[in-house]
């Protein structure tokens, strides 16, 4: 199918200042659709230079061969690249090892990738210190598939390394932007991608160690993976990795999709899909625009992400038949870091909201998005988790919460354990969850299509419903289909609850059986004290908890 670019327009990049939960004794947690991150311009490609010096290619320790516009490497070494060049530097060197020094350098191409690698064992490329880099690929956009022609600006068929110090633009109006079939390592480099389908394309896999990328995709995904075996080294291929550097993501389609595993240890992720990237061209013909989408599991050590999505924001698929023959195990796993997530959040797509790139008949086809979706697991164990905007905050089979801060704001369920792999629960042994939905509405707090069992942590969990039972609608602050156990830890309900608990060494107390107002409340339960802000009025409170009696102030 033909797509279209639309003009670039100025970056603009996240800076993140997040705002953490404090304490143990006093706790303080703030449920809001208005994220504390605010975007900042970024000038680190606003004032890109394209090269007018006459072309060079230089090496002590190599070889080429030119043919008219073309450079053939044909052997392994270091080859400096300098001034403007329309034409091609073509990698033909079996089993060498080659680097490429870009210093100050300009290559356009309108038949074929400017950059294309057809043989080495592996390639790095080097933008030099204060040097600006532009590799343009000027073809027409792919229509059709072809065995002949790079799929990319720069296309390796081999281990490929992008690094240095210096700029490196790259553009493609034909297909991807940067694509190897094998590896793709990402250290230090200051880089743009702008590509009308992937923006990066890693087959084996994506590793981003340090460094500044922002990565546009106008009618694709931003960052992706495609194999999902075992290489002859016993490597699992498909993974994405963030170890440190930032990374921004403008995709009409998924900004990073992973067809095995992601991995973030450190560094900043920021990404915008669907109607929320500025770039999406009306064309666009994508299907998914989540977040981060893996067909395996997703896990989030340490960093910071913040999530602006059409779709889910992180989504972890099960089930998925994978190349190395297991299944996709369709787990979450957040450990640490900070994680901020708005996703679109009205239940139908064409009334109402936001529509799509390309107006009434062109409309986006997504109804509701989650912010954190896993078919099988969702845990929980450590860092701070916003859920700023969703349909429904906290999806999975199984939700498991034994750390960190969470704060969810959604239209439907905040918190649901749904039938999708097995029997649903919601388990929490730490940590702080605080919830809210609408207070009026079929909207559940926490909604457990299975058992909900609570032994430390506090949940604040607040909806329609009050002190006395559930909402005549049927809705609550807390429904569960195979009941409440509850043996440690605090609970607090602003709103209804559908059944009595089982409750052993808990103390109940009823705070307030009549309508508790907007605004910020204050429980003390025992020595400690939980603050938090109901976005509407709910009917009453109610307090389970081993710490003691507790009071609404």
């Amino acid at each position: 199918m033909k797509k279209l670019l639309i003009p670039n327009v100025v970056l603009l990049v996240v800076s993140l200042g997040l705002l953490g939960l404090v304490g143990c004794k006093t706790n303080t947690t703030t449920s809001s659709q208005t994220s504390t991150v605010t975007p900042a311009s970024d000038e680190t490609f606003q004032n890109v230079t394209e090269t007018t010096a006459d072309f060079e290619i230089t090496t002590e320790d190599g070889a080429f061969t030119q043919s008219g516009t073309t450079y053939t490497i044909t052997s392994s070494g270091t080859y400096t690249l300098s001034g403007k060049l329309e034409g091609q530097i073509l990698v033909d060197a079996e089993e060498a090892t080659v680097e490429l020094d870009l210093n100050g350098v300009s290559i356009t191409n309108s038949t074929d990738s400017p950059i294309k690698i057809v043989a080495a064992d592996k390639v790095e490329i080097s933008a030099k210190k204060d040097t600006d880099n532009l590799i343009t690929d000027a073809r027409s956009v792919k229509t059709v598939d072809t065995d002949t022609l790079g799929e990319g600006a720069i296309y390796a068929n081999c281990d490929l390394k992008l690094k240095g110090n210096g700029v490196l633009v790259v553009s493609s109006t034909y297909n991807n932007g940067i694509h190897t079939t094998k590896d793709l390592t990402i250290k230090n480099l200051s880089l743009k991608v702008t590509a009308v389908n992937n923006a990066i394309k890693g087959n084996d896999s994506i590793t981003m160690e340090s460094g500044t990328v922002v990565a546009i995709s106008t009618a694709g995904d931003g960052v992706k993976t495609q194999n999902t075996d075992v290489s002859s080294k016993g490597n699992q291929r498909g993974t994405i990795t963030l170890t440190d550097g930032a990374l921004t993501v403008y995709a009409a389609g998924d900004a990073l999709q992973a067809a095995y595993d992601y991995v973030q240890d450190g560094g900043v992720l920021s990404v915008y899909t669907g109607s929320y990237s500025s770039y999406t061209a009306s064309s666009a013909q994508t299907t998914s625009y989540k977040g981060v989408k893996v067909g395996n599991e997703l896990t989030i050590n340490d960093g910071t992400l913040y999530i602006v999505a059409y779709d889910d924001g992180l989504h972890a698929d099960y089930g998925t038949t994978l190349e190395n023959g297991a299944k996709g195990k369709g787990n979450i796993n957040i450990n640490g870091g900070s994680t901020t997530i708005t996703v679109y959040s009205p239940a139908k797509s064409t009334m109402g909201g936001r529509m799509g790139p390309g107006g009434w008949g062109n409309q986006q086809s997504v109804s509701g998005a989650d912010g954190i979706h896993a078919d099988n697991t969702l845990t929980i164990s450590g860092g701070t988790v916003n859920v700023d905007s969703a349909y429904e905050g906290l999806e999975a089979t199984y939700v498991v919460i034994s750390g960190g801060n969470t704060t969810v704001y959604a239209t439907d369920d905040g918190v649901n354990a749904a039938r999708k792999v097995g029997t649903p629960s919601i388990t929490v042994s730490g940590g702080l969850l605080d919830v809210t939905v609408p207070s009026n509405g079929d909207t559940d707090g926490i909604d457990s299509n299975g058992t909900y069992v609570q032994t430390g942590g506090v949940v604040i969990t607040k909806g329609p419903g009050s002190a006395s039972g559930r909402m005549g609608g049927g809705a609550c602050a807390l429904d569960t289909d195979g009941g409440v156990s509850l043996r440690g830890g605090t609970l607090i309900i602003f709103g209804g609850m559908e059944d009595t608990p089982s409750a052993s060494g808990m103390t109940k107390t009823i705070c307030s059986s009549s309508t508790v107002s907007t605004g910020s409340h204050t429980v003390n339960v025992g020595s400690s004290s939980y603050t938090t802000t109901l976005s509407s009025s709910t009917s009453g409170c109610v307090v389970y908890s081993s710490e003691g009696t507790a009071k609404l102030k």
